[in-house]
């Protein structure tokens, strides 16, 4: 069993970067190949895979003290936002019909003509195009997402403490 848990622990940074990036990809290929449109909530979704990606390689090469602790703090926070992000998208698609928010504008307008943080705060507060659901396995894209990033999270969380016990 020690064996198990010292393979996990000693990639746990490639396994967390891996399974990111591998996320954003099937993201991109639904978007490709199914014809899925991502809405704001989805993009931002994506970022933060992308975002734990990056800390997670971060992490891998450059692990000293200093770098290591930006890097797994960079984890977590990126984690704990998109899994606040997917929990808004989640909410918006099971509120009642009536009770969806106005749609925003595009995204690519959006970027263009404000600053980000006005563009974080239209999107949270008045997008009703992320409350579509367009496909489902079990669960929707924002369900699914919710999940990777609760259990990547949980997993750097756990990596970490075991190791430091070790």
């Amino acid at each position: 069993m020690q064996q198990l848990i010292n393979f996990f622990l000693v990639r746990s940074n490639f396994i967390i970067a891996f399974v990111s990036f591998g996320l954003v990809l099937v993201a991109y290929l639904f978007e490709i190949l199914g014809g899925f449109e991502p809405c704001p909530l989805c993009l931002f979704q994506r970022w933060c895979f992308m975002g734990m990606g990056l800390m997670a390689l971060l992490k891998l090469f450059l692990g000293g003290k200093k770098t290591g602790i930006l890097a797994v703090t960079g984890i977590w926070f990126f984690g704990i936002s998109g899994l606040i992000i997917a929990g808004r998208q989640i909410y918006l698609q099971h509120l009642p019909k009536e009770l969806v928010p106005s749609c925003a504008p595009p995204m690519d307008f959006l970027l263009d003509a404000l600053p980000f943080t006005e563009v974080l705060a239209t999107v949270f507060l008045a997008d009703g195009n992320c409350a579509e659901e367009d496909w489902r396995f079990i669960l929707n894209f924002a369900e699914w997402a919710a999940l990777g990033f609760l259990a990547l999270t949980l997993f750097s969380i756990a990596s970490q403490l075991i190791t430091k016990r070790t």
